[in-house]
């Protein structure tokens, strides 16, 4: 398994982009960036993305690559999502309003966006990989998800506060290669953290203590006014395991 880095940053400021990984060059970890990374003959190749949330930094891409992909014969995006997931994208963002529904375009039989739903630690198979979404604790209902090509497993905790459940699954995956987990603000935003259901380097130093395999901690997420903070302050938690992700970059597991 490989994933691509096509942006790892709690915002956006020029080339710096939002939440989105690919997997296997097809399938989509969250969609905050990636009409932004991709060229139009590599967008025609992701048919399916996981959405952990609704938010706009995850989501934000989704209405270009069906827009830009509708006349491409045969093309769909499936996208997986929390039942309460596909009713926020339903209802606030492909609504005929924010942008056209293209679940019933060009026609309801045959459209080129289908939301489906998946369901809290249900496998569901999709792009040649199994899955699981894992709800976790952010400010609206969000899910992690691990993916497993029945050889290396990855699990992706998405926005997060402290949780606990995902990292009781994540210790019991056989197959676990590597985990990506967030950071957003700096220690002495703890408090804007704790609100906004985010981790800060001191509370992402309490949740690595409850994963107990050494497998690489990737982390994404930094806001980018506090990225030089960020770093010196995940540095000095000087756990080996902890790793900044560079956008751009692929990873093979």
């Amino acid at each position: 398994m490989k994933f691509k880095v096509l942006g790892c940053y709690g915002g956006n400021v020029q080339t710096i982009g939002m939440t989105a990984f690919l997997v296997n060059d097809v399938l989509g970890l969250d969609g905050g960036w990636v009409t932004g990374a991709l060229s139009l003959p590599e967008q025609e190749k992701v048919r399916d993305i996981l959405i952990s949330h609704a938010h706009l930094d995850h989501t934000c891409s989704l209405p270009f690559i069906v827009d830009n992909n509708f006349a491409v014969p045969g093309f769909c995006l499936r996208i997986h999502a929390l039942p309460e997931v596909v009713d926020a994208l339903q209802n606030h963002l492909f609504n005929n309003s924010t942008w056209p529904d293209f679940t019933c375009l060009p026609n309801d039989k045959n459209p080129v966006l289908r939301l489906l739903e998946v369901h809290d630690e249900q496998p569901f198979y999709v792009a040649g990989l199994t899955a699981r979404a894992i709800r976790v604790s952010h400010l609206v209902p969000t899910a992690g998800f691990i993916v497993d090509d029945g050889q290396s497993a990855l699990a992706f905790s998405a926005d997060t506060g402290p949780t606990h459940r995902f990292w009781e699954i994540v210790n019991d995956t056989q197959n676990l290669k590597a985990i990506i987990t967030e950071c957003s603000f700096p220690n002495e935003l703890q408090r804007i953290a704790d609100i906004s259901g985010h981790l800060s380097p001191q509370t992402l130093g309490e949740e690595v203590k409850k994963i107990k395999r050494d497998v690489p901690i990737f982390l994404y997420g930094f806001k980018p006014r506090f990225i030089p903070v960020l770093t010196e302050q995940v540095q000095a938690l000087s756990d080996p395991r902890l790793v900044l992700l560079e956008q751009g970059r692929t990873y093979e597991l």
